[in-house]
């Protein structure tokens, strides 16, 4: 998974944005022995993550920019091979107190409030930002996703599904992505499923497309 580096000094928005990402994971914030980040630390860290587990594991290290630059380097490692299954996030209020490296090796994501408030009603869904909001809204105006009745969602559904298709070609995620909302469309149409959350799911599936793989 490719390590993400959240930028924002907004301590609740992060909050949002990592509690979303805790879903169906193992989660662990990684805590600094003193104020920052430590070799010591990193290398701790390092140990943990080659312990095999078949789930998800998250590892949550905030502000990371105060770490030191011998920390940093010693992260470097670990960023550029992974283990498959562990996600990196790391905050900071400002991405030049980072080494260059560090910044080349990661997926910046810049939280700002207007880019996930009013998303949808789910409790995880809200803190979709930047790419997903980007690929989704293109469409679909960010007001239309309260869900009221199947019509609704049969919409935004619709509206996905002819977003996706035409990027077909450019996009290597739009094929899967496509194949799980034309699922969710038909369970939509012969179940009584919750319209609401079966637009949430969608939802959940494309940002984990774009922001967990």
């Amino acid at each position: 998974m490719i390590p993400i580096l959240i930028l924002s000094k907004d301590t609740k928005l992060i909050k949002k944005y990592i509690d979303a990402l805790k879903v169906n994971s193992l989660f662990f914030e990684i805590i600094p022995s003193t104020k920052e980040f430590s070799i010591d630390d990193i290398k701790n860290l390092i140990k943990e993550t080659k312990i095999f587990n078949p789930q998800t594991r998250i590892y949550f290290l905030e502000n990371f920019s105060l770490s030191s630059i011998p920390a940093q380097n010693s992260f470097l490692k670990l960023l550029e091979e992974p283990p498959s299954n562990v996600q990196f996030i790391l905050t900071a209020d400002n991405k030049n107190n980072l080494l260059p490296t560090i910044i080349s090796r990661v997926k910046i994501i810049k939280l700002e409030e207007r880019k996930i408030k009013n998303v949808v009603g789910a409790q995880f869904i809200a803190p979709l930002i930047e790419d997903v909001i980007n690929h989704v809204s293109t469409k679909i105006p960010l007001s239309q996703f309260k869900i009221t009745d199947k019509e609704s969602a049969r919409k935004i559904l619709l509206d996905l599904i002819i977003y996706f298709r035409q990027k077909l070609d450019s996009d290597k995620k739009s094929p899967i992505i496509l194949k799980e909302i034309l699922r969710l469309n038909r369970l939509l149409e012969n179940n009584n499923l919750n319209p609401q959350l079966t637009v949430d799911q969608a939802l959940i599936f494309i940002w984990k497309k774009y922001n967990m793989e």
